[in-house]
């Protein structure tokens, strides 16, 4: 991957501020010593995932399933068969802003249907859903992506909810408010905005750089252990200076979207524009709706399709829109009837959502049946086929591996998913 060369980052005040929490600075392999020798600018593929916390309904989104007629017992959905829309290679819901979606991304989606989670827990299904496998402690794609590459940049991995385990591969960042990264990125100035209100003069703060790093230095002579030597360097690296934050402030939003969903992807992805993160996760919830599903689910939904389609055009604001790729599933799906409040249940047979520039678009994979079961497919063609495989995430996970160009990295072993399908060719 092309990278540009940057000086070293401070990562000592973002940890201590609460901006950066990683699973155990000690757990970092030896490699990331190579930081002390050089400090680059991540420029490669980056990765979004839109976590639908709770379990989404994919027959008023991506596979629709309406009913025959008024009198039918026990119908999928309220509306009628005949309203579902076609567009492209889309099935399309009647549900209010679903046309619109479709029909601007009908070359660049790509639908999973008929995923099965094997699972009805919320969270087994997330991690299922997240990492390809129900078992605890499997590390998320995201982290995976972002731990894999050599010198990952600052704050590789982020997160704000969703799966985001790491089985202490890398550390998770959470973003606060656009303000504080601007007092984190000028930490010597009184007002992160105005360079003349530092609150020490230049050649001050050089005595007190040059003291701690002869201290720094006595303390690192002191110690034998590896893995704790290996700490002190990292952290001593990251407090050096501050480039990477301010690369970030010079792209981050002057004010972020009222909608705290979209301004989450605006933090991300000014992270990726800025070159200091290599993938995010987003989320949003709301999605459990065992009562009244119609009018609590549709609104999500369509909030869905909203960030799908804002992540897109931030990707092409920001220049990155041919490195960019997005992730979007949820726990599992909903029942395909309702129960008696009006709400649907667990239901371990879901899709999944993808888009970027790693991802054929314009196609459906898979599919269920009327009773929302999932039908087999052909392993070559991907084409529903009766004597073919039954689609899982641990399918999808390996098929993502391999256009993240990770499928054979160490990090992966142990961690094994499902054949590989050419899923996204």
């Amino acid at each position: 991957m092309n990278r540009l060369s940057m000086s070293r980052r401070s990562l000592l005040r973002v940890a201590g501020s609460g901006l950066l929490l990683p699973s155990a600075l000690t757990g970092w392999s030896p490699i990331r010593k190579a930081y002390a020798q050089e400090q680059v600018r991540y420029n490669g593929t980056f990765w979004l995932t839109i976590h639908a916390s709770g379990g989404w309904d994919p027959t008023m989104l991506c596979d629709p399933k309406g009913r025959a007629n008024e009198t039918e017992v026990a119908p999928v959905n309220t509306y009628f068969t005949d309203e579902i829309t076609e567009v492209g290679n889309f099935l399309v819901p009647p549900v209010e802003g679903m046309v619109d979606f479709f029909t601007e991304f009908q070359n660049d989606l790509l639908v999973i249907n008929g995923i099965d989670v094997g699972t009805n827990g919320h969270e087994q299904g997330t991690r299922a859903t997240w990492s390809g496998h129900t078992d605890a402690n499997r590390p998320a794609f995201s982290a995976l992506v972002a731990a894999a590459e050599t010198l990952p940049p600052s704050l590789a991995f982020i997160s704000n909810g969703g799966y985001d385990i790491t089985a202490g591969m890398i550390p998770v960042t959470r973003l606060p408010s656009t303000g504080t990264i601007h007092e984190l990125a000028y930490p010597d100035r009184i007002n992160p905005d105005n360079p003349e209100s530092e609150f020490l003069p230049a050649s001050m703060m050089e005595k007190i750089q040059l003291a701690r790093q002869e201290r720094m230095g006595r303390l690192q002579s002191e110690v034998h252990l590896p893995k704790t030597l290996n700490a002190m360097q990292v952290l001593e690296m990251v407090r050096s200076d501050n480039s990477e934050l301010k690369s970030l402030v010079e792209v981050l939003p002057t004010e972020l979207n009222e909608d705290d969903l979209l301004s989450q992807i605006q933090v991300a992805m000014a992270c990726f524009a800025a070159g200091v993160s290599i993938s995010a996760n987003v989320s949003i919830g709301g999605f459990d709706t065992h009562n009244n599903h119609d009018n609590n689910q549709t609104p999500r939904l369509q909030r869905v399709v909203e960030a799908m389609a804002f992540a897109r055009q931030e990707a092409e604001r920001l220049g990155i829109a041919d490195q960019f790729n997005l992730i979007v599933g949820s726990d599992f799906a909903r029942t395909p009837y309702y129960n008696d409040g009006n709400g649907k249940d667990h239901w371990s047979i879901g899709s999944m959502m993808f888009m970027g520039a790693d991802i054929a678009g314009g196609r459906v994979i898979g599919g269920t049946d009327n009773d929302q079961l999932p039908l087999a497919v052909n392993p070559t063609t991907l084409e529903l086929d009766g004597d073919g495989v039954f689609l899982t995430p641990g399918h999808v996970h390996a098929a993502l591996r391999k256009i993240a160009n990770i499928d054979n990295h160490p990090l992966v072993t142990g961690f094994e998913v499902d054949e590989w399908l050419p899923l996204f060719e």
